[in-house]
């Protein structure tokens, strides 16, 4: 085989290689429910996923997707929260032609052994080439933290993102948190200059297994 049969192979694997990673599913507006559930689906398992919407006024908008609530589904675009539902809908932000969901890669949970230290070092050493990366777990927070710092990482995590803060304890020496998928790019944010014990589960969203810690469950789409 010549030089330029080779080149031309190595070409189609790396394009194939890309397509296995990334799916589309195109649906009508009218398949709103379908839509939705798959969506959804996808987002509970841990995806970060991408919608989006071609409207009955031929707008185009795409965005995060941030929940499921019946036929509407609720995304991130620009920084606001939309709503979209079918081409007959009234009450939701825009009235949906054709809606495409996007994801990539699989999703890997893995186990975090408990890790004690500044949070912003705990991150760097976990953070890795990743669509998402989410913590669930428990994290006790050492020092003065005040309630309104944390209520901050609760709103972002329970209304802007896929994801739950419940505080468990506040005192002048701490705080005790329990969080259930939500970014790490969050609690760094709020929580990245406290020194913290915490352990859990780290679920990631990527291309391929690129974490030395041990494997709970691959997800597919």
């Amino acid at each position: 085989m010549n030089r330029e049969k080779v080149l031309a192979a190595v070409v189609v694997v790396a394009i194939l290689g890309v397509a296995f990673n990334y799916y589309t599913q195109h649906y009508q507006g009218g398949e709103i429910y379908e839509a939705a559930n798959h969506a959804f689906g996808l987002l509970t398992k841990g995806f970060n996923v991408t919608i989006t919407v071609e409207t009955v006024e031929g707008e185009t908008v795409t965005g995060t997707l941030l929940s499921v609530r019946g036929s509407t589904i609720n995304i991130i675009s620009g920084g606001k929260v939309l709503s979209v539902g079918g081409p007959s809908a009234t009450k939701e932000d825009l009235r949906a032609r054709l809606i495409k969901v996007d994801y990539r890669g699989k999703v890997y949970v893995y186990e975090l052994p408990p890790r004690l230290g500044e949070l912003n070092g705990i991150i760097d050493n976990i953070t890795v080439d990743a669509y998402s990366e989410r913590f669930s777990g428990i994290i006790y927070i050492e020092g003065e933290i005040s309630p309104i710092q944390l209520g901050m990482l609760k709103y972002r995590a329970d209304y802007l993102s896929y994801g739950s803060v419940t505080i468990n304890q506040v005192s002048g020496n701490g705080a005790v948190i329990s969080t259930n998928m939500v970014p790490v790019e969050f609690l760094r944010e709020y929580l990245g200059d406290y020194r913290v014990y915490l352990y859990g589960t780290l679920i990631v969203n990527s291309d391929e297994r690129n974490l030395p810690l041990k494997i709970i469950e691959v997800r597919t789409g």
